[in-house]
């Protein structure tokens, strides 16, 4: 998640405005969906809300899925 808040926060400074529409489609898709059509700052938000939960529970996953082949 703090890697997904880093990038965020680097796009955000550093690309155009039309062009973060496309990158953060790609980088927190599907859940991007839900608040591509948000204007300004609340974009930034609500990428870095959904998109980091999303990200969050995509590491959790893969944590689980590594300990449980480690036991076996």
């Amino acid at each position: 998640m703090l890697l997904h808040t880093a990038a965020v926060l680097w796009l955000w400074r550093s690309w155009g405005v039309l062009s973060l529409g496309f990158v953060f489609l790609w980088m927190d898709f599907p859940v991007s969906l839900a608040y591509l059509r948000l204007k300004g700052g609340a974009v930034l938000a609500g990428s870095l809300a959904a998109g980091g939960l999303e990200w969050a529970a995509i590491g959790a996953l893969l944590s689980l899925l590594v300990a449980r082949s480690a036991r076996h």
